[in-house]
């Protein structure tokens, strides 16, 4: 009974602890409960990327509209890239090590098409082990990888967002109160 006791304490102050700290599972990101829709442009919309990245705001309870004019906010994306290079050779002068990055150009833009955000590079890079007598194995390693860095930058792209809004709703509280002094 002692050892019963000891472990449901055991267990709720590292419940506590955990989370006390901040601590949560991985997960889409939160995005700011003061946005309610957004609006996505970009060069590739049924792209595995831009996919994810309206299930990111889907899956926060944001409305994905078709049109700017509709949305809260605009994330507009530019020049999403995906590049491989030779990072390390071995002796054989043969690649060991590749070099993976992703990046994309962003602006954020309010519905009224003041730009909140000025263009913004975010890229994210990620090494892979290569072996020429493995390559089914790392070519499938490769294509975790780069999904990996997809939700990285889905995730860039939520807290640039979450960043803006709490901007805009700071300095739209702090002009409420000079608004109702006037009265």
């Amino acid at each position: 009974m002692k050892k019963l006791i000891r472990l449901t304490i055991a267990s709720l102050l590292m419940a506590t602890i955990v989370t006390g700290c901040g601590w949560h599972l991985r997960g889409t990101g939160q995005v700011a409960d003061n946005i309610s829709s957004v609006h996505i442009s970009g060069q590739d919309l049924q792209s595995e990327f831009y996919q994810m990245l309206a299930r990111s705001f889907k899956s926060n309870d944001i409305e994905v509209v078709r049109s700017a004019t509709e949305a809260q906010y605009s994330i507009v994306t530019l020049n999403y890239k995906s590049e491989r290079r030779i990072s390390t050779v071995s002796g054989g002068a043969r690649a060991s090590e590749y070099q993976l990055t992703e990046s994309i150009d962003i602006l954020i833009l309010a519905n009224d098409g003041t730009q909140l955000l000025p263009r913004t590079t975010l890229n994210t890079t990620r090494y892979l082990d290569f072996n020429e007598n493995e390559v089914q194995s790392k070519t499938e390693e490769a294509d975790l990888l780069r999904k990996e860095m997809r939700y990285d930058l889905t995730s860039q792209i939520i807290r640039r967002l979450n960043a803006v809004s709490n901007r805009s709703a700071s300095s739209s509280e702090t002009a409420m109160p000079e608004d109702a002094t006037e009265d």
